[in-house]
């Protein structure tokens, strides 16, 4: 789940393949003569972009070495001589929802994380105490629940911090960000 937080600015040339999805659009953005396919863009920010208008975007990107996998999600948008507007649901519901998947995955992982460390402590235990047995399964698997918890958390927190400043993000142009997706989706 490895991103990049970046902006760039340009004018738009075209805005194609516009697919509706939940809170938004999925579409193929021209900017500068530069494709950027992939694009998650948000319904309030879809109603503001206009061919011909310089704008500053705000996005998110994934940066995967298979570029047909890449793709970008539009944080926020600054029109020439108006004001930067950000997506600021996305800032605090994407943490909210990684916190929730936080707290199943801690759940899951302490059930299925007991049955198995079960299995290793009296693999490996050399005597029979049914009470010690239970205690060091049970920490072993809060051990192993945390950690699963914790990656969550992390991935929350990173999102989280990376979105409350979008003016220090880096500033690449349009051509740099275009190289990092397929070709076959540019067509």
């Amino acid at each position: 789940m490895r991103f990049d937080c970046a902006k760039f600015s340009g004018k738009v040339d075209n805005i194609s393949f516009a697919r509706p999805m939940r809170g938004g659009y999925r579409l193929t953005l021209k900017i500068d003569g530069e494709v950027i396919p992939n694009l998650v863009v948000p319904s309030k920010f879809y109603e503001e972009l206009e061919v011909g208008q310089q704008v500053t975007l705000f996005g998110m990107f994934r940066n995967s070495k298979k570029k047909e996998k890449n793709e970008g999600v539009l944080y926020g948008m600054k029109a020439e001589g108006g004001r930067a507007k950000f997506a600021t649901d996305m800032r605090f519901g994407v943490p909210a929802m990684l916190t929730f998947y936080a707290c199943l995955a801690f759940c899951l992982m302490f059930v299925v994380g007991w049955a198995a460390s079960l299995a290793l402590v009296v693999g490996f235990s050399s005597e029979y105490n049914p009470g010690a047995m239970m205690h060091t399964t049970t920490v072993f698997a809060l051990v192993e629940a945390s950690l699963a918890g914790l990656f969550f958390l992390w991935r929350a927190w990173v999102i989280f911090s990376k979105t409350s400043n979008p003016d220090t993000w880096e500033t690449i142009t349009p051509a740099v960000l275009s190289s990092r997706f397929s070709k076959f989706h540019k067509s």
